[in-house]
């Protein structure tokens, strides 16, 4: 497949349409790539690219709590790939952003997760779930933001 242009979303933007793709290829049954390169303006007015062809499993949740937080939601999948994208490559948003080199790596991890929190507030606003997934990821985030520091050669 041919990817398109980049796609742009402000800070501002409240709705987004994205392409993902699915394939009985990937290595996991709950992983999606995405299609175009996606740019995405943060609060702080830094932007987030989500490269075409990142590999992400939006909302890594539990199969016993998919029913209340479901792994795939359309209103919040973006803020999902885009804490995977901080988590498996901050080392890549880092070299855009040095000033985030200062950060001690808990603070880091705060950051992602912040950002994570965020833009489910922007795109599904004052929902009780947007919660709990942000209580998730920063009681059990630790563990795969280690594993990705490590294999970064950071851990």
């Amino acid at each position: 497949m041919e990817q398109g242009e980049p796609i742009f979303i402000g800070r501002l933007d409240t709705d987004y349409s994205l392409i993902v793709v699915m394939s009985s290829q990937l290595p996991k049954t709950d992983q999606m790539l995405v299609f175009h390169d996606i740019l995405v303006e943060l609060a702080d007015l830094r932007v987030l690219l989500i490269p075409a062809d990142f590999l992400t499993d939006c909302h890594s949740t539990p199969p016993w709590s998919q029913s209340v937080l479901p792994a795939y939601d359309n209103k919040t999948n973006l803020a999902a790939m885009g804490h995977d994208r901080l988590y498996t490559d901050w080392e890549a948003f880092t070299d855009t952003y040095q000033e985030l080199l200062r950060l001690t790596p808990k603070a880091a991890r705060a950051y992602a997760d912040g950002v994570y929190l965020e833009l489910m507030e922007r795109f599904n606003p004052g929902r009780f779930r947007n919660k709990i997934y942000y209580a998730g990821v920063r009681l059990f985030g630790w563990w795969n933001w280690r594993k990705f520091r490590s294999q970064a050669g950071k851990g």
